[in-house]
C-alpha cells in the first residue's frame, strides 16, 4: 500500500496565477495594508496562515485571531468565487488531474489524500471546479497548521493509512523540502512550475501532468526522497507549532 498525498494548486489545479492575485486582494481588504509580494519563495511557511502571520509580524501588527482567520477566509473565498465567475479558465485542471485522482481512489494499492497549505473553503472550491470531491478525500489544510510539515502530518492521519511507504505530489519547492524533511518521496508536477528550481530541492521524477496515466503510475514507483536544502534556504516549522486537527 503506498499513500498519495497531493497538494492542489498548481499540482492538481491550475490556479498559481488566479490564486495569487485572489489572495493578495483579500489580504488588503481584511488587513488593510497590501501584501508585500505574492513570490512565496520569500516566506518561511508557504501556507495562507503561514503567510498572513509573518507579514503581520514584518509590520508589528498584533498576531493573527480567529475572527480575522475567518474573516479572511470568508473574503478569500468570495474573491475566488468573483474571480472564477469572471475568468472560470483559470480554474482549469492540470490536464488528467481527475482521472488519475479516480484511479487512484479505486485501486487496491494505493490511498490518496490532500495536503495542501490552501485552506479548506478556497481549496474545497477549486478542486470543485475541476471536478473532485473533497468532501470525500481526507486531507490537511492551512486551518489546520502553519507549516507544510504538520498539515501533511494531519493529512497522514487522516488517512488512516498503515503504510511506510508515502509520496507526496507538488509543484512547489516548498514541497520538495517538506518531503525531504519527513522522508517522503516525491514526485513534481512541472506544469505551472519551474523544473531547475524543484531540481535545486532535491526533485529527481518529473511529469508535466497527468495525461499519460501509466507515466504518471511509474513516476510514482521511481520517486525518491529528496536531498535536504541548506537550513538557510527553506524549513519546514518542528511539530510543536501544529494547531490542534480538526475533527
Amino acid at each position: 500500500m503506498t499513500l498519495v498525498l497531493f497538494d492542489i494548486d498548481g499540482t492538481l489545479t491550475a490556479t498559481t496565477d488566479s490564486d495569487a492575485r485572489c489572495y493578495a486582494r483579500a489580504f488588503e481588504q481584511v488587513f488593510g495594508i497590501p501584501l508585500p509580494t505574492t513570490d512565496w519563495h520569500t516566506y518561511t511557511h508557504v501556507t495562507d496562515i503561514g503567510i498572513i502571520d509573518e507579514t503581520l509580524q514584518r509590520t508589528g501588527r498584533a498576531a493573527l485571531n480567529e475572527h480575522e482567520l475567518e474573516h479572511f477566509e470568508q473574503r478569500f473565498l468570495r474573491e475566488i468565487e468573483e474571480e472564477h465567475a469572471a475568468n472560470p479558465a483559470g480554474f482549469a485542471e492540470i490536464p488528467g488531474a481527475r482521472a488519475i485522482i479516480e484511479r487512484l481512489c479505486a485501486h487496491p494499492d494505493y490511498t490518496v489524500a490532500l495536503s495542501t497549505g490552501g485552506m479548506r473553503a478556497t481549496a474545497t472550491f477549486k478542486l470543485k471546479c475541476i471536478g473532485v470531491d473533497a468532501a470525500g478525500i481526507p486531507g490537511g489544510y492551512a486551518n489546520d497548521a502553519r507549516s507544510r510539515a504538520d498539515i501533511a502530518r494531519i493529512a497522514m492521519a487522516r488517512a488512516d493509512a498503515v503504510t511506510a511507504d508515502i509520496v507526496y505530489v507538488g509543484d512547489g519547492l516548498w514541497d520538495a523540502v517538506t518531503s525531504a524533511a519527513l522522508g517522503m518521496r516525491f514526485v513534481a508536477i512541472t506544469r505551472e512550475s519551474c523544473r531547475d528550481r524543484l531540481r535545486s530541492g532535491g526533485a529527481t521524477v518529473f511529469v508535466d501532468d497527468y495525461a499519460n496515466q501509466d507515466a504518471f503510475l511509474a513516476a510514482l514507483r521511481h520517486a525518491t526522497v529528496p536531498s535536504p536544502l541548506p537550513a538557510n534556504v527553506m524549513n519546514p516549522a518542528p511539530a510543536a507549532a501544529m494547531i490542534r486537527p480538526l475533527s
